[in-house]
């Protein structure tokens, strides 16, 4: 008379979308804690600098780590700009693997949704495309003072050259 219900299983598939979900929280973890050492790395930097001026600690070895350490941190930046559009990537192909998922595993588009819902508001879009400007504008920065510091100490050797 009254039939077994069936055993209720998760499809495949829901196993391993919640899978990539988790591992999309992972990357963005890696991605904030990236962001933020090279925030700190060029904070220290500018710390150095910040070290140079008469009367500090480092102020003998001005000439050099006046170049140096504006040097080293574009290259700093010049990573952190790489880094940042990497997980861009890294992101926009998750999303559209998870969307492709959603697709064909009959689920709620919630991320397609998401990506409409967000095209059709005003940009900025992106985070991360707002997080390149970050490094850009501390490159600008380093570069400005490289070209500054060089100019002072070429000026100083040429003065101080002269009778």
């Amino acid at each position: 008379m009254n039939e077994p219900l069936p055993a209720l299983t998760t499809p495949p598939y829901l196993e391993q979308y919640k899978a990539y979900l988790a591992d999309l929280g992972n990357i963005g973890t890696r991605y904030a804690t990236s962001n933020g050492f090279y925030l700190s790395v060029v904070t220290a930097l500018l710390g150095i600098l910040a070290l140079t001026k008469v009367g500090e600690a480092f102020v003998g070895s001005q000439a050099y780590l006046a170049v140096v350490v504006p040097i080293f941190a574009i290259m700093v930046c010049w990573i952190w700009l790489k880094t940042i559009a990497y997980y861009d990537n890294l992101f926009a192909a998750k999303f559209t693997v998870l969307r492709a998922m959603e697709t064909d595993g009959q689920l709620f588009k919630i991320y397609e949704l998401e990506k409409k819902t967000l095209d059709e508001r005003a940009p900025p879009r992106s985070m991360l495309k707002n997080d390149r400007r970050v490094p850009l504008l501390l490159m600008g920065l380093f570069v400005i003072v490289l070209v500054y510091m060089l100019s002072y100490t070429l000026l100083n050797l040429v003065c101080k050259v002269q009778p």
